[in-house]
């Protein structure tokens, strides 16, 4: 009778362990992201409101790949109409301390393209008041519009505290966010010539994860 029950003791243990150990083969991660854009040009330092989508494929339960996208919104810039919008579309690693703990710490390292959007007011008076030469026509909403796609990275990192067994709440993601946009002046902006530098910006986030699968 004692040898049974150590026998079911055992196999009772060893499930709990597999159980404790499951690595889900994708995460899902969706939540809120707040950007502080560090601008080197005549537009000034602003923030910026958005959302991320993050895919994470768990190679292990320390490592995985991730694919993000990400997207973020300022309809007046420092008051001085000009209306961004930004898109991040972002690979790369991500280590943890462990997939399959309740509390598990991450640092990713995220490489790919920035795509941004402005537009400024065809009345604006920061508008110059002489022509510039090859600004575009004016669109039908009564703006000029300028676009760029550059080079961004994102190294950080967060916490993900396990609520259940496909659910996951990552309270905090925090990344230094480069970028690679830079307009010197308006006249610019509008012919679109640009003089690309770094910008050094900062970026929060938080949201929950959802799990799929398991390795």
């Amino acid at each position: 009778m004692k040898k049974c029950f150590c026998v079911f003791a055992l196999g009772l243990t060893s499930c709990l362990g597999a159980f404790a150990q499951e690595v889900p083969k994708v995460d899902m991660f969706v939540g809120y992201s707040f950007l502080r854009v560090n601008s080197d040009g005549q537009i000034p330092a602003f923030t910026a409101n958005g959302g991320v989508m993050n895919w994470g494929f768990n190679i292990n339960n320390h490592t995985a790949i991730e694919a993000e996208f990400g997207g973020y919104h300022n309809g007046n810039v420092n008051n001085k109409e000009f209306d961004t919008t930004s898109f991040s579309y972002l690979f790369g690693p991500r280590f943890s301390v462990g997939r399959s703990k309740k509390v598990d710490p991450y640092v990713h390292m995220l490489f790919g393209v920035n795509r941004a959007t402005t537009s400024i007011a065809a009345n604006s008076p920061l508008i110059p008041t002489h022509p510039i030469a090859g600004a575009p026509t004016v669109s039908s909403n009564g703006r000029y519009e300028a676009s760029q796609s550059n080079f961004g990275m994102a190294i950080g990192g967060g916490l993900d505290i396990k609520m259940g067994h496909r659910v996951t709440l990552r309270p905090v993601q925090l990344d230094y966010y480069l970028t690679r946009f830079e307009t010197q002046s308006i006249e610019e902006l509008l012919n679109g010539t640009t003089s690309n530098k770094n910008q050094n910006n900062l970026r929060f986030a938080a949201g929950v994860m959802f799990s799929f699968g398991s390795r």
